[in-house]
C-alpha cells in the first residue's frame, strides 16, 4: 500500500488523535491541527507534522494552513474535518449556552 498523507482537523483529543497515532504506526504521513498547538506537540514526529488551524478563522488564515500543510510533505492526499464542538444536552437547558460562531 502506497503511503499517503493526510491532513487532520481536530487531533487534540480523542478521534483525531487516535487516528494520527494509528496512521503514523501504519507509516503514513500526517499533518495534525488543532487550535492550540501546545495540545498536539506530544503527536509530532518524522511522519506527523503539526500546525495551529481553527477552522472558524478568516478564509485567508485557512489558506495560509493549507500552504503550510503543503509544504510539510509536498500533497496531501487525504483530508479528514474532524474538529468539533460538542455540547450536550436538552436544547431547552443549554441553547443559551451556545457559542457565537454556533
Amino acid at each position: 500500500m502506497p503511503q499517503l498523507t493526510w491532513l487532520i482537523t481536530g487531533c487534540s483529543s480523542g478521534f483525531g488523535e487516535a487516528l494520527v497515532s494509528s496512521l503514523n504506526s501504519r507509516g503514513d504521513r500526517v499533518i495534525a491541527t488543532a487550535r492550540n498547538l501546545e495540545d498536539i506537540e506530544h503527536l509530532k514526529s518524522g511522519n506527523v507534522h503539526t500546525i495551529e488551524l481553527d477552522v472558524t478563522s478568516p478564509q485567508s488564515e485557512l489558506d495560509q494552513a493549507v500552504s503550510k500543510a503543503q509544504a510539510a510533505f509536498g500533497s496531501i492526499d487525504v483530508l479528514v474535518n474532524n474538529a468539533a464542538y460538542i455540547l450536550g444536552g436538552p436544547l431547552e437547558q443549554v441553547r443559551y449556552r451556545l457559542p457565537n460562531y454556533v
